[in-house]
């Protein structure tokens, strides 16, 4: 199956589903807090019934000059979470909505998944002005941001291929354009979807914190050469219960950092990274941090439905895909 092309609406205004998230036991306020902000990036819709990996391996390569951004992924390890023997009907019709090039994961499912077709919904749900002005300003922040995805953000899917251990895997190649300006919309969509959740909390110590964040004028996201950076407002007392209660995520966090990542707490916020910026390409390797662990549930739907390709290599496959830029005004 070659790959197949298909133009990707929004990673920061309309993405689906969630699917674990559950399973990450911070508080009951910091998951209703982070559920509300997602939602208001456009970033969450629980679904029942999802497909999960055992690992995702991203491999990654941002050229400032070309202010283009190229993505590799691989999905090791493809399984379904509802049932031990087989893939649930639910799980099914996700596994068919990726292949025909509406959906695209990062690091685990539990953190987030493009939806094109989500993203349709969203701009017609959104396209009616806001009474409130600081609602508008966020509705309009939401629009600028897909207006700058749809043009500069593309997603082929791959081909199945099988492990040495005999596990279903899959890739996709991804291309993002005019990366400095998609970002810089991002962070202003991230700052009015946080001064619109500001108000609709009840406690001082919690309006606080998140008016401490605001106030400061550092980008919540940024990329410099291959050097991820993220902000988040976050207690001190909830960031150091992260992982406490779930083996999966605490693992997940453990090779993060193992691998190069940094987690810190500083000024009443989580602060992430990972990557350099002096080099041209960085990959990372993750375990899933979902709900069950991998069990050979999807291999026959795969190959009776897709077909698995022989002899495949998804490092081969990277390297031909990283290994030139496409230039700007292509």
């Amino acid at each position: 199956m070659a790959y197949e092309s298909v133009r990707l609406r929004c990673p920061l205004v309309n993405c689906a589903p969630l699917c674990a998230l559950g399973s990450v036991r911070i508080s009951k306020y910091y998951f209703a807090m982070l559920k509300r902000i997602l939602l208001l990036l456009g970033l969450a819709v629980l679904l029942p019934g999802c497909i999960e990996f055992e690992r995702q391996t991203v491999t990654y390569e941002h050229d400032p000059k070309a202010d283009t951004l190229l993505i590799h992924q691989a999905y090791h390890g493809l399984y379904g979470a509802d049932d031990v023997t087989q893939l649930s009907q639910q799980e099914r019709e996700q596994l068919a909505s990726v292949m025909k090039g509406q959906r695209t994961f990062f690091f685990a499912n539990w953190i987030f998944e493009l939806n094109v077709e989500g993203f349709k919904n969203q701009l017609t749900e959104i396209a009616t002005p806001k009474s409130n002005s600081l609602e508008e300003a966020h509705r309009r922040a939401q629009t600028n941001v897909l207006a700058l995805l749809v043009a500069n953000v593309r997603v082929e899917n791959g081909k199945f291929y099988l492990d040495d251990q005999g596990r279903p895997c899959g890739t996709q190649r991804v291309t993002i354009r005019n990366v400095s300006k998609i970002i810089e919309a991002g962070n202003a969509l991230m700052r009015r979807a946080l001064e619109v959740e500001m108000k609709k909390l009840d406690s001082a110590a919690e309006r606080a914190l998140m008016n401490e964040s605001l106030a400061h004028p550092e980008p919540f996201f940024s990329l410099t050469g291959q050097q991820v950076r993220f902000r988040f407002p976050l207690a001190k007392e909830e960031y150091d219960k992260l992982g406490q209660d779930d083996e999966k995520l605490r693992h997940f966090l453990a090779e993060f950092v193992r691998l190069g990542g940094t987690l810190s707490h500083e000024r009443g916020e989580i602060h992430v990274s990972f990557g350099r910026s002096n080099e041209v390409r960085e990959t990372v390797t993750l375990p899933m941090a979902g709900k069950e662990s991998y069990r050979p549930n999807a291999l026959m739907h795969i190959r009776d439905i897709y077909s698995v390709t022989k002899e495949y290599d998804p490092k081969k496959d990277a390297e031909e895909f990283l290994k030139a830029i496409p230039a700007k005004d292509k």
